[in-house]
């Protein structure tokens, strides 16, 4: 443990302590603060960690952190982490819903640094624990587990960003009974699990390049999520709802069925707004850039032409909003 540091608070992420798993390397330096406010390093970057075993994690209270430019570093080791845990049969299930937990409050905190969520870590918490609590209530949760290990590319974080976001614009809609909430944040988490049935070559190749025939193969994943999920014990129809439906719109232009708001599900015409709205700020714009939460809601209002369920998408809106005044507030309290 180094001496205490003069380091700049506006500088350092709060991160959860999940993030660091003993026995690996550290991602990154990681620190914790003295009620001085003075950061101390409690763990060196490469080096095996152990925190654990360090006195100070024995504290409920403990924050850990680490510096700004070092957290997507951490956000990346920890997806690959899990990618590669999900897939190990000999890994205990306790301990892989403990690395969806850490990568899960990594996701929040990902979001946050995209102007999309404003909040306290306390809260963060309440929501990825929202979140696990929901997947863990799958009976079948060792196959649940093995289908997901199974899907291509950054697609847990994906996930796990949709569920967030789908959950948020819940809470501006006023929608509140948790069985709901569940449902909403399990189709959220599972609306990509048929993309694990679409070759690679096609995923990776840009859009503009597909032929029909690939277009038409790639519309076809909702359904064969569906299918996936069948399997699965106890998924209520509404999540399949969700599958099969997040990327239909308001003007029926979407699929696999082209239908109309009125006939989408109501809870898929939530997750619909979030995953578009998700895709927007992490994939890169034609000028290789990544947009803001300004310019994706802008995007889907303007230049796609609003498709979506509407209350769904003024709630999102809103949200954004209400993120980008709070952050104005707080740069300036």
């Amino acid at each position: 443990m180094s001496k205490p540091s003069g380091i700049d608070e506006k500088k350092m992420i709060k991160v959860s302590k999940e993030l660091f798993t003993d026995g690996l390397p550290l991602p990154a330096e990681v620190y914790t603060r003295l009620p001085s406010g003075q950061f101390i390093l409690v763990g060196r970057k490469a080096d095996t960690g152990n925190l654990s075993n360090l006195h100070l994690m024995q504290e409920k209270q403990v924050d850990l952190f680490v510096r700004e430019e070092e957290y997507n570093g951490v956000v990346t080791f920890n997806v690959n982490l899990i990618e590669k845990t999900l897939k190990n049969d000999s890994v205990n299930p306790v301990l892989k819903m403990n690395l969806l937990k850490g990568v899960a409050e990594s996701t929040i905190s990902e979001l946050t640094k995209k102007d999309v969520y404003v909040g306290s870590f306390d809260r963060c918490k309440q929501i990825v624990g929202f979140v696990q609590e929901t997947v863990v209530q799958i009976k079948d949760f060792d196959k649940f587990l093995d289908i997901f290990s199974k899907l291509p590319g950054d697609l847990v974080s994906h996930s796990l960003a949709t569920s967030v976001v789908s959950l948020m614009i819940c809470e501006q809609m006023d929608i509140t009974m948790k069985s709901t909430l569940e449902k909403v944040v399990m189709g959220a988490y599972l609306h990509d699990i048929g993309l694990k049935e679409i070759p690679l070559e096609i995923l990776n190749k840009p859009r503009l390049q597909w032929t029909e025939a690939e277009v038409h193969y790639y519309e076809s994943h909702p359904l064969r999520g569906v299918e996936i999920l069948r399997d699965i014990k106890e998924i209520p129809s509404d999540v399949l709802g969700i599958v099969l439906e997040h990327h239909e719109n308001a003007l029926g232009m979407g699929f696999p069925r082209r239908i109309r708001d009125i006939k989408i599900n109501p809870l898929a015409r939530i997750v619909a707004v979030a995953d578009c709205f998700v895709d927007l700020i992490y994939e890169n714009n034609k000028e290789g850039a990544r947009r803001t939460p300004e310019e994706a809601v802008a995007y889907i209002e303007n230049i796609m032409g609003q498709p979506y369920n509407k209350p769904a998408f003024l709630a999102l809106k809103k949200i954004i909003h209400l993120t980008h005044v709070q952050k104005k507030l707080k740069g300036t309290g």
